[in-house]
């Protein structure tokens, strides 16, 4: 080995490609690997540091064994239901949802996988039960192409987080002594990820001037607000199914006219928007992309998360679950589209190559949008759509089938089907969508030992926990909300209450 070889760490890229790692992305989520991985090498790092400088790097073959070490040794937390029964879709902690089987694919070819892209799109295709290949898969479009394509934007580019977007954005923007930014109180709000965009704007070396209230403003207080100093104009939805009350504010249009005739960008923050429609579903006031976009927005700023159908830590079938909780917290990409020279502007930031998306995340996305090219594409493939579109009806049928053989239970007193709405996130209550629940009250079990014992419930298959809610003011029951639910899980769901009662009175 030369001395080259010694002194240097290997790249990501080659380390994930060694067949130690590769075996193991077949027992484990790659993020899992990568992100422990990446630990690794900072401990390195760091012990390089400490000794002295002829100390020699562990070579590519040692790093790998070093990494399969710590992985096997690792108390994975057993934090993540398989099933989740709440009616609650992105969860507080994790606002994402299951990547579709192409995706994953994609995602594993990127790690250095055993078989070609084309290959595992065939293998997911057949997985998926839809041989026939997607017409949008032969286009070879890139995800720029795509997302200019599901956006209706001049250009767009891609980075690696919300917070990056924004800072790009903001930063690109406030330039040549132009740093005010003229916003309302109710822009400036907390994402579901924590951070506030009030922060966003100082790292940027942005000030923001806000007029109107936290639920008001006008069109007049917008124009008594601009100044010389202004450099753009910032109009974000992040707050809005957190109010009570809708926000009354200029229509778009008006906003996007006003900033046109004072030449001034406006940039919209979309936290929750869409490729498509949603009100179909009984999901009101999300915002479509393409729409945003057609009312002259000049930079569109959004997640990958959420509706778009991105989850860059989910786990999939005959993958282990038992992903540790900090290797999930990991952020979605984020989409910075609009007009074209705004966008190149933000390509030739300095900052902007600190914010590269991973190659294993664009591979997903990449495959995402593929899948979000048609709507009806998006409903058969992506999981956040499936649930979403399944019928009314659907989840009527499946509630009271549900609640007929579990009502049948010894140590059941009552299993009784409700209309009950499930939510995108208890951090913003206003996005609900109608579901049907399944209320079961126990004779001699309280609803909190059943949530226990269902969350840690395990069937044969080695299937391994159901989320569910209790019911306020009814200390006995539980409720089984199925808008969260896929159908191949709620046999599931009624055995685990079958075997759980029958341990019970045995």
């Amino acid at each position: 080995m030369s001395d080259q070889k010694r002194n240097y760490l290997p790249s990501m890229t080659d380390l994930m490609s060694t067949p130690k790692l590769k075996a193991m992305a077949n027992q484990l989520n790659p993020a899992a690997i990568f992100n422990t991985a990446r630990s690794v090498m900072e401990e390195v790092a760091a012990e390089a540091m400490n000794v002295a400088s002829e100390r020699r790097m562990p070579d590519i073959s040692e790093l790998s064994e070093r990494i399969a070490a710590k992985l096997k040794t690792t108390q994975f937390n057993h934090s993540l239901p398989l099933v989740n029964a709440t009616g609650v879709l992105f969860s507080a902690e994790m606002a994402w949802s299951e990547l579709p089987i192409q995706a994953i694919a994609r995602q594993q070819a990127s790690f250095g996988g055993d078989f070609s892209t084309q290959k595992s799109e065939t293998q997911a295709a057949e997985h998926s039960g839809n041989p026939e290949p997607n017409p949008t898969l032969q286009k070879h479009m890139t995800p720029r192409e795509m997302i200019c394509e599901l956006t209706g934007a001049a250009d767009a580019v891609v980075v690696n987080g919300h917070a990056a977007a924004l800072l790009l954005t903001f930063g690109t923007l406030a330039q040549h002594n132009r740093f005010d930014v003229l916003t309302t109180p109710g822009d400036l709000y907390e994402t579901m990820t924590g951070y506030r965009i009030d922060d966003i704007f100082l790292q940027a070396g942005c000030e923001p001037l806000t007029v109107g209230s936290l639920t008001r403003a006008t069109l007049d207080e917008y124009a008594a607000g601009a100044n010389d100093d202004t450099a753009f104009v910032y109009c974000a939805n992040g707050i809005d199914g957190c109010l009570a009350v809708e926000r009354r504010l200029p229509p778009l249009s008006q906003l996007v006219d006003f900033a046109r005739k004072r030449n001034l960008p406006l940039v919209y923050d979309a936290e929750w928007s869409s490729f498509h429609a949603t009100d179909d579903y009984g999901l009101k006031n999300v915002p479509i992309c393409r729409d945003l976009m057609k009312q002259g927005v000049s930079l569109l700023v959004f997640s990958c998360g959420g509706l778009i159908g991105c989850d860059f830590a989910a786990d999939w079938d005959g993958i282990d679950s038992s992903i540790s909780a900090s290797f999930m917290r990991r952020c979605a990409p984020a989409v910075i589209a609009g007009d074209k020279a705004l966008i190149r502007e933000i390509r030739k930031s300095p900052l902007f190559p600190m914010f590269v998306p991973s190659r294993h995340d664009m591979a997903a996305l990449e495959a995402v949008l593929k899948l979000s090219i048609p709507r009806v594409s998006a409903e058969n493939e992506l999981p956040i759509w499936q649930l979403l579109s399944t019928s009314g009806d659907n989840l009527k049928l499946r509630a009271d089938r549900m609640a007929l053989q579990i009502a049948a239970i010894p140590g059941i007193t009552d299993a009784s089907v409700v209309s009950s709405p499930a939510y995108l996130t208890p951090l913003r209550p206003r996005y609900g969508v109608p579901s049907q629940e399944v209320r079961v009250t126990f004779a001699d079990k309280t609803a909190l030992e059943m949530l226990a014992a269902l969350a840690s419930y395990r069937s044969e298959q080695g299937q391994t926990g159901i989320a569910v809610n209790s019911v306020p003011e009814q200390p006995n029951t539980i409720a089984i909300n199925l808008r969260t639910v896929f159908a191949k899980y709620d046999m599931l769901i009624i055995d685990a209450v079958i075997s759980l009662m029958t341990d019970s009175h045995t």
